[in-house]
């Protein structure tokens, strides 16, 4: 590597004669463009060269001499970025991150509607090299960011995968979403809160009777609203006492799909002994139907499936909305709408998703360990413990019953007052 005067000829020929600026052999291109190049090659050998209006300075993106000493450093050291790569745009880079991803067809939609419309319009068009190095620009775009804070996260990681995505390539040297002076939206914390069993069977008392098995399934296997729409007899084996679950129903641009459980994640769930004749029950007054889907996309390959839950005609369930709102007044478990105001989605809390925390905290209760909970459930350990940590038997309750135990078996002699 070195440092080149790109206006001046180092070796002289006859009849020369110096430039009056600077007293120096002129090259052919004497004043015009950047005078100072700096040249090197890269890992695979190929020779680079960048051009600068100047020799010295510490600030290696204006300074031919710092900049030369920067990227020596990062041959040495192994932490090289191509700082000509680094000039193409964030909307570019993205883009091409994006149609890479093995997204399943929903994902892949969210993530192109989220770029679009809260990142491209204020990142877009800067460069990744200038994003990487300016951490206070990315904080600034996170402020600005007109979402609430659950729907800012999920944008705000999207961005961090594309950073890690260029680090990865080379492009930059680091992933600005990670400098400690970024802060994100905080999410106000919401625990899980599970239902007692009475509310449980109140809210299937309360659905029509050929879905009052669903509280009872999503309380009993902990599966996801999509799942449990799914699940084909054929998933249930009660020889062995297991629920298989392999799939779920989606609703992608308009049609409903089978397609894989969350992140590809099929799992078995134990199927209690107290579950199974309530399976039993519906399944004989409502003979599982065949129902036919394209798989994973409209237009995919046709799949049939005898699934456990459908309308009365047959059709598959997608949504229950109104039926499990009207369930959840009726049980009582939420108030009745006041006459006047608008209707409302159930409340939080008390969605179909609340049957999957009372199945969680029923394990978690029992002394059940996060790993077994986190297969069950389709879920990682990290997200159990995140979810679920409050549910867990408390670490006191669980000293004090050691220790209760320990001394019940052997209760030591303690000398009356006086004695030896």
């Amino acid at each position: 590597m070195a440092v080149y005067d790109r206006w001046h000829r180092s070796r002289p020929a006859q009849g020369d004669s110096l430039c009056r600026e600077h007293k120096m052999i002129p090259a052919a291109g004497h004043g015009e463009g950047e005078r100072w190049q700096v040249r090197w090659r890269d890992e695979s050998g190929a020779q680079r060269k960048r051009n600068f209006a100047r020799k010295t300075g510490p600030d290696p993106e204006k300074s031919a001499d710092a900049f030369d000493a920067k990227v020596r450093t990062q041959l040495d050291d192994g932490t090289y970025t191509d700082p000509l790569a680094a000039a193409v745009t964030f909307r570019a880079f993205a883009e091409d991150w994006r149609k890479t991803r093995t997204h399943d067809v929903r994902t892949a939609g969210r993530v192109e509607r989220q770029l679009r419309l809260h990142v491209y319009p204020v990142l877009g068009d800067r460069t990744m090299r200038e994003l990487g190095k300016r951490p206070s620009v990315i904080q600034a775009w996170i402020s600005g960011l007109r979402l609430a804070p659950s729907s800012a996260g999920q944008v705000i990681r999207d961005v961090s995968s594309v950073f890690i995505a260029a680090a990865d390539d080379g492009l930059v040297s680091r992933n600005p979403l990670q400098a400690r002076s970024v802060t994100r939206p905080k999410v106000p914390e919401r625990k899980a809160r599970p239902w007692m069993l009475a509310q449980v069977e109140a809210v299937a008392d309360a659905l029509p009777a050929r879905f009052a098995v669903l509280p009872y399934l999503g309380a009993g296997a902990g599966m996801r609203q999509g799942e449990m729409f799914g699940l084909a007899v054929d998933d249930i084996d009660f020889l062995r006492r297991v629920i298989h679950v392999r799939r779920q129903v989606r609703r992608i641009d308009g049609a409903l799909c089978f397609a894989p459980v969350k992140n590809g994640k099929t799992h078995d769930v134990p199927l209690a002994e107290s579950l199974a004749p309530v399976l039993a029950e519906h399944i004989r007054r409502y003979p599982p139907a065949g129902v036919t889907l394209p798989w994973r996309v409209p237009g995919g390959e046709p799949v049939t499936r005898r699934l456990l839950l459908t309308r009365a005609g047959g059709a598959p369930l997608h949504r229950t909305h109104d039926l499990w709102r009207s369930a959840l007044i009726a049980a009582k478990v939420v108030p009745a709408p006041v006459r006047g105001e608008p209707k409302r989605r159930p409340e939080p809390g008390n969605g179909m998703h609340v049957l999957r925390h009372t199945a969680a905290s029923a394990w978690l209760a029992a002394g059940v360990d996060v790993v077994s909970v986190a297969a069950w459930l389709g879920d990682t350990v990290k997200t159990v413990l995140e979810t679920y940590a409050h549910l867990m038997p408390d670490a006191d309750d669980r000293g004090r019953k050691a220790m209760d135990v320990f001394f019940s078996r052997s209760a030591p002699d303690v000398p009356a007052e006086g004695q030896q």
